[in-house]
């Protein structure tokens, strides 16, 4: 074999060793590698949102933080535990299902690019436990697996959701205390946006915007005035889904007047091409997709049309933040800022939590996802089914 050569049995007999899988057949034998799903644990919990970050007190919406989520310990018999996070409002019964077709299998003969289950509760946890699981066997960070470190650091914002005048000027004091250089909001029609996005500028004209209605502006003709308006305060940077996602006219229309970046959240890669062709966008939100490899791929796409990209998300904690996290790292072209936003709740359920510095969001070169599960933490803010 070549000096340079290196083999998957290599990788395994030396980083798995390494990594404390002395059980680990790969350590001595390739074709025998095991990594057994023994069981999986599944923590059903409740995290609140620190105060003042969801909507002023005059806007009635339900409070979205109090939904639950699952946190899953996946074991398997080498005694590796990899860990995940389901979005909200997942149903237990339907995630036990898949986690009974799970047990047993070995991780090492799954397409972690697309796995084959029951049903699709969960998918995002599992693959990221089981992302995880691997790159503690390999000795390898998740990014690595996912291709190679393109970015050791990822842009970051703040977050608030639909706000006053007044209010939005205290987030902005609270972004720029906290070094963030951008703020992602969120809009519906009949909301004060140019008054709020105005108060941002005087609290720090530095401080960027990315404003999000969720399609919830109805149409083109609707938002166009209120764009114009944003543009001329000129600290909004990007644009995303002001209108129903179908009118790739009037999507392009926008993007023609704006100087702002306009922007679609979307996963399906063909969606992504058919908004390119039509020229309706000039960046996506291209996250949570259906899963890391996805977000990859599909940041891949977005580049080869010479567009960035982010990562969106539900608001999660911080399992789920260090899947993106490191889903970010691999992409070159993901340099939008991402909402990595753990930080937000009143806690992460990570013994050490994601490090952020001066608005971008660091990324651990340790085995797996790098993270250590708080087990106080999950009992502390569990709930019953």
């Amino acid at each position: 074999m070549k000096q340079n050569e290196v083999s998957r049995r290599n990788v395994v007999a030396g980083a798995g060793c390494l990594a404390g899988l002395a059980a680990l057949s790969g350590c001595t034998a390739g074709k025998k590698e095991r990594l057994r799903i023994a069981k999986t644990e599944l923590f059903r919990v409740a995290v609140p949102m620190q105060p003042d970050i969801i909507h002023s007190a005059e806007i009635a919406e339900p409070d979205f933080a109090m939904v639950p989520k699952y946190i899953l310990k996946v074991h398997t018999d080498t005694g590796i535990v990899g860990v995940g996070e389901t979005y909200r409002g997942e149903n237990g019964a339907r995630l036990r299902e898949n986690a009974a077709a799970f047990q047993g299998k070995n991780i090492l003969d799954m397409d972690l690019a697309k796995l084959s289950m029951p049903n699709g509760a969960g998918y995002g946890a599992f693959e990221t436990a089981f992302y995880d699981i691997v790159g503690k066997a390999f000795g390898w960070p998740v990014y690595k697996l996912l291709g190679a470190l393109a970015q050791p650091k990822v842009l970051v914002g703040y977050w608030c959701g639909r706000k006053n005048a007044k209010d939005m000027r205290r987030v902005a004091e609270r972004a720029v205390a906290g070094k963030f250089t951008s703020i992602k909001i969120k809009a519906k029609k009949g909301d004060p946006v140019v008054e709020a996005i105005t108060a941002i500028k005087d609290v720090n004209a530095g401080l960027k915007v990315i404003i999000d209605p969720n399609t919830r502006w109805y149409t083109y003709a609707e938002w166009l005035p209120v764009a114009k308006e944003l543009d001329k305060i000129g600290n909004v940077i990007v644009m995303e889904d002001p209108f129903e996602k179908s009118d790739l006219a009037g999507y392009r229309k926008l993007r023609e007047q704006m100087k702002s970046l306009v922007a679609q959240h979307l996963g399906d890669p063909r969606a992504m091409m058919e908004s390119i062709r039509a020229g309706a966008v000039s960046a996506f939100n291209t996250g949570p997709s259906p899963s890391m490899a996805s977000f990859v791929s599909n940041c891949y796409l977005a580049g080869a049309a010479g567009m960035p990209v982010w990562h969106g998300s539900g608001h999660d904690m911080g399992i789920l933040d260090a899947s993106y996290l490191h889903s970010c790292a691999a992409a070159a072209n993901c340099t939008l800022p991402s909402d990595i936003l753990s930080y937000q709740r009143v806690d992460d359920l990570l013994v050490k939590p994601i490090e952020i510095r001066d608005s971008y969001a660091i990324v651990t070169h340790e085995p797996g996802l790098g993270i250590e599960l708080d087990e106080d933490a999950v009992k502390r803010y569990a709930v019953a089914e």
